[in-house]
């Protein structure tokens, strides 16, 4: 799995500037140094979807979603893949060690992981996605707790769900995050027939789509990423 320059790069802040040589090769070192620690784990399951108003219910789990962003999300589909994937601890780890002795390097080596666990997340859909169209349905993008006015607070019981613990070490802390850090949970659609709209299109584009579409204006991720050169 590679690791997108381009997606570092947009997770440091970076647009239309040029990239010294020091930091060009500190970013390809950070780059290799977090594919060697990746540890990654991915569970999903596929649900048929009950809707009561803006409330999204998973059948055969706790999970009662009040969203009306993820109603509108899931409109078209009919069903989901609730899915959990994580980079490991290893990541994590060495992310600390460095922000104790060198925090340059622990911020890029950050900006690798969280453009890591997006392309691994890619991945893993890119096959769900092949399996569904064999079955007659297309994907949704991601839909993730903490986009739009979906609540960070349902990922426990995602976890509980899935059994994220057992099968692949994802936990929660009491703040309703994540651990190991570099992991996500996300709602993906099935839907029938064809995108016609260019909104409908967008929804099956990939992340810098998303960001387009997210309700976060403020977000600095959604700013960066652009036009970088490496100065020779």
């Amino acid at each position: 799995m590679e690791i997108p320059q381009r997606e570092v790069l947009r997770y440091l802040g970076y647009r239309n500037q040029k990239l010294d040589q020091a930091t060009a090769r500190l970013i390809e070192e950070c780059r290799a140094e977090a594919k060697a620690l990746l540890r990654t784990g991915v569970v999903y399951r596929v649900y048929p979807i009950a809707r009561e108003g803006d409330q999204i219910r998973l059948p055969a789990t706790t999970l009662r979603l009040a969203s009306k962003d993820l109603s509108r999300h899931l409109r078209h589909a009919d069903r989901c893949v609730l899915l959990a994937a994580t980079l490991g601890l290893a990541l994590d780890q060495r992310i600390a060690a460095y922000a104790r002795l060198d925090l340059t390097r622990a911020v890029v080596l950050d900006a690798c992981a969280t453009a890591a666990i997006e392309a691994f997340c890619n991945q893993v859909q890119a096959q769900l996605g092949a399996q569904a169209a064999r079955e007659g349905y297309r994907l949704t993008t991601r839909y993730s707790p903490g986009y739009g006015d979906l609540s960070i607070v349902y990922q426990k019981a995602i976890l509980e769900a899935l059994q994220a613990y057992t099968r692949i070490g994802l936990t929660v802390t009491e703040d309703h995050l994540l651990l190991p850090r570099k992991s996500v949970t996300a709602f993906i659609g099935l839907e029938k027939g064809e995108k016609n709209t260019p909104e409908e299109k967008a929804e099956t584009g990939g992340a810098h789509d998303r960001c387009r579409r997210c309700p976060d204006q403020t977000c600095q991720f959604r700013k960066g990423g652009d036009g970088v050169e490496t100065q020779a």
